[in-house]
């Protein structure tokens, strides 16, 4: 366990890194905190909540962690939680995982919701280039489909791109809830509809990824469909074209005796001659017909 303390004059802020719950449960801390509220800041998976007891109020964010090229399946896998205890006195940070907007905070905050808004804000950053990636790849993606016919387009790729979009959209969906309920001095309301307005956003633009994986996801079916259409037809043709041909042969190959036919000198040149006018002519009904 990592712990240090900043006194910023009018509160204190205690940044805890990857504590255990005996650790946490012998902590001298500023405030009371409740044993739920500590089992809720230690457990990996959590989401996003806000809590308000008459102390001090208890909430939990996530900050995107993923590497670009994680097959992420569950929240746990594309971000990493961090649980704040705050009032006028002190903030409590408790987090596993290491989050450098934590390290280098400047010193002049004047009171623990403005820092709060502060590392919210560096938080939020944290999901700017990976929306920014998951868009270019997507439209990628669509070019693959759309200019190459999908040939080179990995489905898998396709499926854990969607993944992570819907997955990171779920959690700015339940951090956008988080912050209308969370509560500040009206002096710094502009500061937390600045916040309000850039989750928005980017919920906006994952929303965006999201609908795109789904059309691109239709498309390739839909191209996948068209393919195998073209295969059926290709395979249409071929019976078309010997069907006939198939007949005359089993025609004049039967066994009877009364066939003047096979007496006549050129009746052989004159049946392969009836024969290619027929593929003739099926080859260009086919093309008439396109």
């Amino acid at each position: 366990m990592n712990k240090r303390t900043h006194n910023y004059g009018l509160f204190q802020w205690i940044d805890i890194e990857n504590p255990s719950e005996l650790s946490l449960s012998n902590l001298d801390l500023p405030l009371k905190v409740d044993l739920n509220f500590l089992e809720d800041a230690l457990e990996s998976g959590h989401l996003p909540k806000i809590e308000k007891t008459s102390d001090y109020t208890f909430m939990i964010l996530r900050a995107y962690t993923a590497s670009e090229d994680e097959k992420a399946i569950e929240v746990g896998q594309i971000s990493n939680k961090i649980a704040f205890f705050v009032n006028e006195q002190a903030i409590i940070t408790i987090h596993r995982a290491p989050f450098s907007f934590l390290n280098n905070l400047p010193e002049n905050f004047k009171s623990s919701d403005e820092m709060v808004l502060y590392i919210i804000n560096e938080l939020l950053n944290t999901f700017e280039k990976p929306i920014k990636t998951q868009s270019e790849r997507m439209d990628a993606l669509e070019q693959s489909i759309f200019l190459k016919a999908g040939d080179n387009l990995s489905i898998e790729k396709l499926y854990f791109e969607k993944s992570k979009a819907r997955l990171t959209k779920k959690i700015l969906v339940i951090m956008q809830s988080v912050f209308n309920h969370f509560k500040v001095k009206e002096s710094l309301h502009t500061n937390l509809q600045d916040v309000k307005d850039t989750i928005l956003d980017l919920t906006l633009r994952t929303e965006e990824v999201v609908e795109d994986a789904n059309s691109l996801l239709n498309s390739y079916m839909s191209f996948q469909a068209k393919k195998s259409n073209d295969v059926m037809k290709l395979l249409t043709v071929f019976p078309a074209f010997f069907l006939p041909l198939t007949f005359i042969a089993g025609l004049y190959g039967m066994n009877f005796e009364n066939m003047p036919e096979l007496r006549t000198d050129y009746g052989y040149f004159i049946t392969l001659l009836f024969m290619l006018i027929i593929a003739i002519g099926i080859f260009i009904w086919f093309r008439r017909k396109k």
